[in-house]
């Protein structure tokens, strides 16, 4: 009797320990799996619960972990794992942190082994939470923009005052370069140039818009053109005693400065004779473009023709006030766009004294 019951008991121990066995197996079978899966690069959403062991862990906000901390987790706390990266001591858990998603090390934890219904729990608790964090990191990102765009219209309205305080200054300097005096003549004011003159007669609405004013321009034109007896006819058709003539000629051929300085002294000493007064208005400056036009070919030439031209020949530095104000080009970089040809306009109109 006595040998039976010792039989009864080992057997009754060999099943309790075979359970044991078996939860163990299961448990480190899971372990197991996850490490798997986090060294084939795989993310396991959820991977299972998991207890803190040991101390006290730190929770972080990225899977770095140098990166800021959220909180610290009590030795026993169990937590959702939604997710991990890496394995061994470079690995990290993802879990669910309050209202939070954030991070700890895979070594700080051991794996509680969860039934399917607890799984689906969990999963669907980490799924909540990783919705509520993008929707939060949504209306953020919504309110960095637009504080961006506020912040933005209050640097170009910044800007804008800034631009019409710079151009007030480069007018007032340009006025102050002058090698002679500017009178306020009663006569009608001609501007003479190429596209640029006829393109800034359009921006202003022309002769309609401004009575006793004329525009003579040649559209891709240059010296060969303004050194034509025709040329000069179409200028002299429009003066009068006391007519204010105001040339903006070579952006289309830079390289011709001297056959501007013999034509425009040839031309001023006949209309200074009959009683008019000549203005040069510098070569505005360009957006350097495919048609090779450079500002220091630009600004060469001004210089050539304003240490050159005739000393009875007034200069207006149109340049250094485009320089100074702004200037917007067109899309070929050589032409303006409407609101600076009006700002020129208005430059050499303030200049000569008409407004």
């Amino acid at each position: 009797m006595e040998k039976r019951v010792k039989i009864r008991k080992t057997v009754f121990g060999g099943a309790i320990a075979r359970i044991c066995c078996l939860a163990l197996c299961l448990c480190l079978g899971l372990s197991i799996s996850m490490t798997a899966q986090a060294a084939s690069g795989k993310k396991v959403t959820p991977v299972t619960m998991a207890a803190v062991v040991g101390e006290e862990k730190t929770v972080t906000q990225q899977a770095d972990k140098t990166s800021a901390a959220l909180g610290i987790l009590p030795v026993g706390t169990t937590v959702n794992v939604c997710g991990q990266t890496g394995s061994g001591k470079s690995g990290m858990y993802q879990i669910v942190y309050g209202n939070a998603i954030g991070y700890i090390t895979q070594t700080a934890c051991q794996p509680v082994c969860v039934d399917a219904a607890m799984t689906a729990a969990l999963a669907a608790q980490a799924e909540a939470v990783k919705q509520q964090v993008a929707q939060a990191q949504a209306a953020a990102a919504a309110l960095a923009a637009q504080q961006a765009a506020l912040a933005q219209q209050a640097a170009m309205q910044q800007a804008a005052v800034q631009q019409a305080t710079v151009q007030q200054a480069a007018l007032a300097q340009a006025q102050a370069a002058q090698k002679t005096p500017i009178p306020a003549g009663s006569g009608n004011v001609i501007f003479v140039g190429d596209s640029r003159t006829g393109q800034m007669a359009n921006a202003v609405g022309g002769t309609a818009a401004w009575p006793g004013t004329a525009f003579v321009a040649c559209f891709g034109g240059g010296v060969d053109w303004l050194s034509t007896a025709q040329a000069k006819k179409d200028v002299d058709q429009y003066m009068t005693p006391g007519s204010v003539i105001i040339l903006n000629y070579g952006v289309n051929d830079l390289s011709r400065h001297n056959d501007y300085i013999t034509t425009i002294n040839r031309y001023a000493q006949d209309w200074i004779s009959k009683g008019a007064t000549v203005y040069f208005a510098s070569v505005g400056p360009v957006g350097e473009n495919e048609y090779g036009k450079r500002n220091w070919a630009v600004e060469y030439f001004n210089n050539q023709l304003n240490n050159r031209l005739d000393a009875r020949i007034g200069r207006l530095n149109l340049y250094v006030f485009l320089a100074g104000s702004g200037y917007t080009t067109q899309a070929d970089g050589l032409h303006y766009d409407g609101a600076t040809y009006a700002a020129m306009f208005r430059f050499l109109m303030q200049s000569i004294g008409r407004i």
